[in-house]
């Protein structure tokens, strides 16, 4: 049996249902602040634009999409988290946008107060060429955060991922028991050490921290020095979330539910001992929404965890004891790590958690808690089932990439 990493001791698991929290309340002769959430197709984005039309202080919201054939998508999956049409229709605003091109952005950024950005590639399985989800990655993110710049943005709020933190030669046999916090950074100098997605993360987050401190000429180059907003500063936040768990509002294809999905339908041969942080993504939605307007958090960047970090193995049991007939499939002998990376030559999904393997991580989630005052409300536990009833309801996961 693999050892086991107990919850985090920051602060005890809730199981009370959330509801958002106000932020700073504009003045009451305001419009509603406008924020725009990139990638709104995607299981994160979904659940941050249903935590700001739940807010109690009131947000217009707009969305970019790469197609406007999944706007019906999209209402239909907030009507699932209980967002009235009425306030969908009022309230929501979709535009076509893509990290691929300069289209769209100007548009989409127009009197705009905050930006969620939210939109990065997620693959199912490793990319043939790791460039294909590195660049798209970076420069998307320079393209999001130079049309808030020119556009007078309050605050960027960036989806990064702990990918970005842990990985690389500087955490090769790093003592388990020493917590990884925000002041971390995934090691580039040893490439071969780190899989394409933490990559393409912590080069995007490098970027967007570069740009945020106006240090266009040397990241960006001439272009970018040009555009007239060269020197000038944005605020930044960003979010470093573990592996995002809880209920879906539609059919996801995202790399976390595909670990799950794998499980409940008997394609997985055996458990890998990978461990994974896990969060919710309703508490991650929340601290988006909290990051976006709490004033300590301008300039700071934020690990998203729940309750702790869970093994493979418990989560094959949490499905086993309580999904009872529906995880029959699930699995229950714990493979050799050798075996493991024999099976990955062959099945693609197995090689996304190679770097992951046979590693412990003790991971702090205090700097959210004690400086903007966020509380994850969902159990690990709870988080992970939330996920496996999303998958058996909406048919499983499909092949196709998704925006996270």
């Amino acid at each position: 049996m693999a050892d086991s990493t107990p919850p985090s001791p920051d602060k005890p698991a809730s199981t009370s249902s959330p509801s958002p929290r106000a932020p700073l309340s504009p003045s009451s002769t305001d419009p509603p602040p406008l924020v725009l959430v990139t990638g709104g197709t995607g299981f994160l984005a979904k659940w941050v634009i249903a935590t700001l039309l739940l807010s109690p202080t009131p947000y217009r919201v707009r969305t970019t999409i790469r197609s406007l054939s999944r706007i019906d998508e999209i209402k239909s999956s907030l009507r699932e988290a209980s967002i009235p049409p009425s306030t969908i229709t009022s309230s929501l605003e979709f535009l076509p946008a893509d990290l691929s091109s300069n289209d769209g952005w100007t548009t989409a950024l127009k009197d705009v107060t905050y930006v969620q950005h939210i939109a990065s590639p997620f693959p199912a399985h490793p990319p043939k060429d790791e460039y294909d989800l590195i660049i798209p990655a970076v420069e998307g993110t320079k393209r999001v955060l130079r049309a808030a710049k020119d556009a007078g943005v309050r605050r960027v709020v960036l989806t990064s991922s702990f990918a970005a933190i842990a990985y690389g030669a500087r955490h090769v046999g790093r003592d388990p028991a020493v917590p990884i916090i925000e002041d971390d950074w995934t090691d580039l100098s040893k490439p071969r050490l780190v899989p394409a997605y933490a990559k393409s993360k912590t080069l995007a987050e490098q970027v967007a921290w570069e740009l945020a401190e106006g240090e266009t000429a040397s990241a960006f180059g001439s272009e970018a020095g040009s555009r007239g907003s060269s020197g000038s500063k944005l605020e930044l936040v960003v979010i470093n979330p573990v592996n995002i768990y809880g209920p879906a509002l539609g059919r996801e294809d995202n790399t976390t539910f595909r670990s799950i999905s794998e499980f409940l339908d008997g394609n997985a041969p055996g458990i890998p001992r990978v461990q994974f942080g896990v969060v919710d993504v309703r508490d991650c939605a929340e601290l988006h929404v909290l990051a976006m307007t709490h004033a300590a958090a301008a300039g700071e960047r934020f690990i998203c965890i729940g309750e702790g970090s869970l093994w493979m193995e418990e989560m094959a049991r949490i499905l086993k004891s309580k999904l009872g007939e529906k995880a029959k499939k699930v699995p229950g002998v714990v493979l050799p790590d050798v075996l493991v990376r024999g099976v990955a030559m062959f099945m693609t999904v197995a090689r996304l958690l190679l770097a992951d393997l046979g590693v412990r991580r003790v991971i702090s989630g205090k700097k959210a808690r004690e400086m903007l005052g966020w509380e994850s409300r969902y159990s690990s536990e709870e988080a992970i089932l939330a996920a496996a009833e999303s998958i058996l309801k909406f048919n499983g996961p499909a092949e196709a990439e998704a925006e996270s």
